[in-house]
Formats: structure tokens, C-alpha cells, sequence
């Protein structure tokens, strides 16, 4: 059986699907993350449904992490699971991955949040 090759890095602009639209969310709810508990989860609303997602608490981490951009951050589907990204350009470009604990303060601050449609999908 032959397995097709991982891809790291960066995926280009032009190589985003219908799947892979960035859908507006809105931040309903922050709690206790039921699978960690030095984790908090975020809970977001969607025109296609709910979304969750378990970040660091921040209160834990011994090293506050600082990053700072304009305009709207995306949570979208990485090489390694859901990565904050800043949109460029209004999108659908995606810039860099952000660490999620840099990512946390923008959302919770009133950062615009934009959720890639295929983990909305999938988390139904």
C-alpha cells in the first residue's frame, strides 16, 4: 500500500476548498476544559453550527507570550491540529501559525474570529 507524503509548511492561497471557507464566530462561552484541566475551552457560535476549542490556561503557563496583529485571527486545520493564524488581506489567505498562547488574549480581548468551515463540520 502506498501512502501519499505528508505535507508541512505553509499551503498556498489558491489551494483553499469550498470546505476551507472562514465562517464569522462569535465567542459564547469560556470554561473549564472537560478533557484537561489546565486547560479552559472556548466556545464559539458559527453560522454553520457550534465550535469548541481547548487552549492553555494562561494563568498556568510560567511565560506569558506576546504577539500583537491587526484585523481578524482564523482558526483553521494545521499539520499538527487547530492553529490560530492572522488573516491577510481580508482573506482567505492565512499568515503564520500563532502560539496558542498569544492567540488566547486577542480572542479573549474581542479579536474578530473567523473558523474554518471543515472543523465546524466535523465537530457535528
Amino acid at each position: 500500500m502506498t501512502q501519499a507524503p505528508l505535507r508541512c509548511g505553509p499551503r498556498p492561497a489558491d489551494a483553499f476548498r469550498p470546505a476551507d471557507a472562514l465562517l464569522p464566530a462569535a465567542l459564547d462561552l469560556v470554561r473549564p476544559c472537560p478533557a484537561r484541566a489546565d486547560f479552559i475551552e472556548l466556545c464559539f457560535t458559527t453560522p454553520e453550527g457550534p465550535f469548541q476549542w481547548c487552549f492553555s490556561d494562561p494563568a498556568r503557563d510560567e511565560e506569558p507570550v506576546e504577539e500583537h496583529g491587526d484585523g481578524p485571527l482564523a482558526l483553521a486545520i494545521g499539520p499538527y491540529g487547530v492553529q490560530a493564524h492572522h488573516v491577510r488581506g481580508g482573506g482567505p489567505a492565512l499568515g503564520p501559525a500563532i502560539q496558542p498562547g498569544a492567540a488566547l488574549p486577542m480572542i479573549l480581548a474581542g479579536a474578530e474570529v473567523l473558523i474554518m468551515s471543515r472543523l465546524v463540520t466535523a465537530n457535528r
